[in-house]
């Protein structure tokens, strides 16, 4: 039971809150663990239990709690992981070089867009949130064998904006870019719905698989 609800919560995290507080966080993540087992009627007497025993629910909180850590943690390594072949930053590049290359993306928000070239310093600003980075994280992190935008399609599956900006940022500034987004659903909400529904997608495609998703 508290291994569903720790899934719930990651799920919960990737797609709804990245960073809830600790402060609601019993409220939150028992919501989690209700949902979860809402419909199976075998776990639902296993819950009434933990409801009525207070030591034994403030330990499956406490394990819950710590997939907030966890998929921010795997977030941030996957990401050093696939920095170089997602931004085409060569092996031979000096050290030097890289750091330097990876702090003008950062400063001027170069990493997120589309047709970035590193050696010219250029990028489409018509396409933010359209780098390659995007699409590799959500299939190493998410949809990867038994990953969660598998086993959970339904919250995935319109590419949250709560989504994109914890790959953007696992930290503080992770407001930032959660907001940039909320502009453009409320500026641009064509473009949005396209540009998901195209990420979505490619992300499902591969030479023998293509699911077609109905937005």
């Amino acid at each position: 039971l508290a291994s569903l609800g720790h899934r719930a919560l990651r799920v919960h995290v990737a797609t709804v809150n990245a960073f809830p507080s600790s402060l609601s966080k019993y409220e939150e993540f028992w919501s989690c663990l209700v949902d979860t087992v809402e419909d199976v009627k075998s776990l639902k007497g296993d819950l009434d239990k933990i409801k009525a025993d207070t030591e034994l629910k403030e330990r499956v909180i406490t394990y819950i709690w710590g997939a907030c850590a966890q998929i921010r943690g795997e977030l941030v390594f996957k990401t050093h992981k696939k920095v170089p072949r997602s931004y085409g930053i060569p092996g031979s590049m000096a050290p030097q070089q890289v750091a330097e290359t990876i702090q003008w993306m950062i400063k001027s928000c170069a990493f997120m867009y589309g047709g970035l070239n590193i050696v010219t310093k250029t990028f489409n600003k018509m396409a933010p949130f359209s780098n390659p980075i995007f699409k590799d994280l959500f299939i190493s992190q998410w949809f990867s064998v038994k990953g969660e935008g598998i086993c959970c399609v339904d919250a995935f599956k319109h590419i949250p904006n709560t989504t994109l900006a914890l790959i953007c940022s696992h930290g503080s500034e992770y407001h930032f870019y959660l907001n940039k987004l909320e502009r453009m659903q409320k500026d641009c909400p064509n473009w949005m719905k396209q540009f998901k529904k195209d990420l979505y997608e490619s992300i499902w495609y591969t030479p023998s698989f293509y699911i077609n998703i109905s937005f």
